[in-house]
Formats: C-alpha cells, sequence, structure tokens
C-alpha cells in the first residue's frame, strides 16, 4: 500500500460512522423500524454487567501486538475490531447523569494502529488503506518500541482524522476503561503529550483532531448544537459513561441524526448549521 490514504479509501466502500453502512435500505427507515424502548434497556443492563466478568478479554488487535501470535498471521486481527453504535431509540433513564455526547464527521470510519514505528489505517472490514508517519507513540522511527490504537473518522474535505475514542495509547490498553475515563485521558493526552499533532507536517503526514466530548444535559446539548465545527456533521454518538470499548454493536453506544434530538429526547432546536435532509 501507499502513503495516499484518499487516493487509496476512493476504491473502497463509504465507511459511516453509524452501523447502517452500505444498505439499500436508508437509515431513517431504519430508525422508524425500531424495536422495544425496554428492549433495549434491559440489553445495556445486560452488557454492563458482562463488563465485569469480560475485564480480561482484550481486542483481537491488541493481543496480537502485544503477543505476536502466529493465529493472527492466518486470520485479520483488524477485522471487525471497531465498536458500532444502534440508533438511540428514546431517552435513557438515566441519560443527563450517565451519558456523553460526540458530533460524528461524515467521513470514513477508521482504525488507526501505530506500531514498530508506522502508522496503518483499516477500514471497519480490515483492509489497511494508508501506511505514514505520524506523532503517536509507535507511529515513527523515534518510538518504535511503543503502539497506540485509535477509534477515528477521516475526512476527504479537510483531509483529517478525527478520533472519536483511544483504545490504547503508548502500549496500555485502555479498552477496559469507562468511557468517561478513555474521553478524559485521550483529551489530555492529545492536549499535552501531543500538541503539534493536530497539523501535518514531515513527522505527521496527517492531521488527527481529538473530538471532545459534552454532558448530555439539555442544556449542553443545545449549546453543542450552536457550536460551529470545521466539518459537516454526520451525527451524534451518545456514550454511556460506564461502557468500555468491545468490538462489534452495543447498545451502550447510541447514534441519532441532529433533526431527531427532539422526537427521540425531546430537545428543540432552532435554525441550525447542522440541519440535514432526513430523505438523504
Amino acid at each position: 500500500m501507499g502513503d495516499t490514504f484518499d487516493d487509496l479509501v476512493s476504491n473502497l466502500s463509504s465507511f459511516s460512522v453509524s452501523n447502517e453502512e452500505n444498505c439499500a435500505v436508508s437509515r431513517i427507515d431504519l430508525y422508524k423500524t425500531k424495536t422495544s424502548k425496554q428492549d433495549q434497556e434491559t440489553r445495556r443492563s445486560k452488557f454492563l454487567d458482562r463488563q465485569k466478568s469480560d475485564r480480561q478479554k482484550s481486542l483481537s488487535v491488541l493481543r496480537n501486538i502485544e503477543e505476536e501470535s502466529e493465529s493472527a498471521k492466518k486470520t485479520n486481527p483488524y477485522k471487525n475490531q471497531l465498536m458500532l453504535s444502534e440508533w438511540l431509540q428514546d431517552r435513557p433513564g438515566d441519560f443527563e447523569e450517565n451519558w456523553l455526547c460526540k458530533p460524528a464527521p461524515v467521513g470514513h470510519r477508521t482504525l488507526i494502529v501505530a506500531h514498530k514505528g508506522r502508522t496503518e489505517s483499516y477500514t471497519k472490514n480490515g483492509y489497511r488503506t494508508a501506511s505514514f508517519p505520524s506523532l503517536l507513540p509507535g507511529g515513527s522511527n523515534s518510538s518504535r518500541s511503543s503502539y497506540s490504537l485509535l477509534d477515528a473518522v477521516w475526512c476527504d474535505t479537510s483531509q483529517s482524522f478525527y478520533i472519536l475514542d483511544l483504545i490504547c495509547y503508548r502500549g496500555h490498553p485502555v479498552d477496559d476503561s469507562e468511557a468517561e475515563f478513555r474521553f478524559y485521558w485521550g483529551a489530555t493526552k492529545f492536549t499535552e503529550d501531543l500538541p503539534e499533532i493536530s497539523s501535518e507536517h514531515r513527522k505527521n503526514k496527517y492531521p488527527m483532531i481529538w473530538l471532545h466530548s459534552t454532558n448530555c444535559d439539555e442544556g449542553s446539548l443545545v449549546k453543542l448544537m450552536g457550536q460551529k465545527q470545521d466539518f459537516e456533521v454526520d451525527g451524534l454518538l451518545f456514550y454511556h459513561k460506564m461502557g468500555h470499548y468491545a468490538a462489534g454493536t452495543t447498545p451502550l453506544v447510541g447514534w441519532l441524526k441532529p433533526e431527531m434530538l427532539n422526537e427521540s429526547l425531546g430537545i428543540k432546536l432552532g435554525s441550525s448549521s447542522y440541519r440535514m435532509d432526513l430523505e438523504n
């Protein structure tokens, strides 16, 4: 693979932030054919309980890096490692207390792996789309001994990666840490350790921008929707504060289009730069 991410990714299917990629049925139709609120609430409780027993189960991509296992050579350890959302069907009972929100750009969902002096990006299905230097620990020749993993969205218009979540940093996995801690630690590392990673230069081929989270009370969400972003907003991701990072679809991460805030959460918005056509 070459270094030019935008050329390579154009040959692949578009992977959106939500879990309804490449589907003939529109995401709006899928939203309307939702299951019951009780079903989603029940599964959230079960996922939170199961986290306690699954704490020692790491992602296969982490095991591959840590163990350099022979079995990984026969399978693709980068396939299906991203955590995917469900439609947020109704307002959770603990929404204001236990949930965080991030705006998600229109783009290609990407797993970023910095290891052995190179940074590589992979699609949800495990296809490598680029290999390039970055300032991430493990992502360049100056930090070959370390490794890092990120959940990101590649944005064609800005030629940048927008970071949704932190899976591992400088050899310290945090996939079994709660989302609230992952977001705090990720924001801290990007601000204090990697202040130049949001810019393009010789040692950092593509800018990487950390997406900050906000609380889910009405005032915070209205303020978020009124802020100007430097990207086109695809939708909003809602993370349960206590949710771990787990591969696959989880009810502990919800997804809504901005126009659905009123219907699903009872939050009314005025005219917004995020306004989108519901028929798309």
